[in-house]
């Protein structure tokens, strides 16, 4: 990834007027860049990261820190992602020059994870079991499935199942660092949304019959607002 440095290598430029802020956009547990389909025509400065390899039991904001290490663009930017992806953009977020943080379907603390999820101490297995099960439902009723939802059991087929299964104990065992609440976090998110309710969501912006995967089925609506907020947001200092 390309990083705008002064000459002496060593320290960030400026924001210029003239120069796109890039996007980088986190997806979901068990998804992948494919998600953010419907957002890439839109917001062609978009970068979405590949993971990378989790250490044994990591907390998630350590690996948010190795993260930020290697996809900072070395200039302010904006920061989004998908249900477990918003988590990770939150704590990504806080190492990086982030003008703003934009979270779909997801949550900013375990306040407004709902009590059935932090209940289930098996959560990592159960996402174990959507992912050995979705070739078998895409081979006998794939032809019956709605795109979207043919579209995630592809992906969530071809996750790494290590990484799903860590990222979804660290979810569960997830400490927000103090640093989080200096973000300026935007939450969006569906009013029918079944895995994070939208009871527990002080949502900035709440769409009526959007379900969890809000990004895809509500694209133009999430796009707009997004890009309005994007104009909107105040430059980076070193004071933010």
């Amino acid at each position: 990834m390309d990083t705008t440095t002064s000459s002496d290598g060593n320290h960030p430029q400026p924001e210029s007027d003239d120069s796109p802020t890039p996007l980088i956009l986190f997806p979901g547990l068990g998804c992948d860049d494919r998600v953010f389909a419907n957002q890439r025509a839109a917001f062609p400065e978009m970068i979405v990261p590949k993971w990378i390899e989790p250490k044994p039991r990591e907390p998630l904001s350590d690996y948010a820190a190795r993260m930020a290490e290697i996809i900072d663009p070395g200039r302010p930017c904006f920061l989004g992602g998908l249900s477990f992806g918003g988590v990770m953009a939150l704590e990504v977020a806080t190492h990086l020059m982030c003008r703003e943080c934009y979270q779909f379907a997801s949550i900013r603390g375990l306040d407004q994870l709902p009590p059935r999820l932090k209940m289930f101490h098996y959560t990592s297995d159960m996402v174990m079991l959507v992912k050995w099960f979705s070739p078998v439902i895409m081979a006998t009723g794939g032809g019956w499935l709605r795109p979207i939802v043919r579209h995630t059991l592809q992906q969530i087929k071809d996750t790494d199942p290590r990484f799903m299964r860590w990222a979804a104990r660290a979810i569960l065992h997830w400490q927000p660092s103090e640093a989080t609440r200096k973000v300026r976090l935007v939450q969006i998110h569906g009013d029918g949304d079944w895995v994070f309710p939208s009871q527990l969501i002080a949502a900035d912006l709440m769409i009526p019959g959007a379900r969890h995967l809000v990004s895809i089925t509500h694209a133009d609506e999430v796009n707009e607002y997004v890009r309005k907020r994007m104009e909107s947001a105040p430059k980076w200092t070193s004071d933010t």
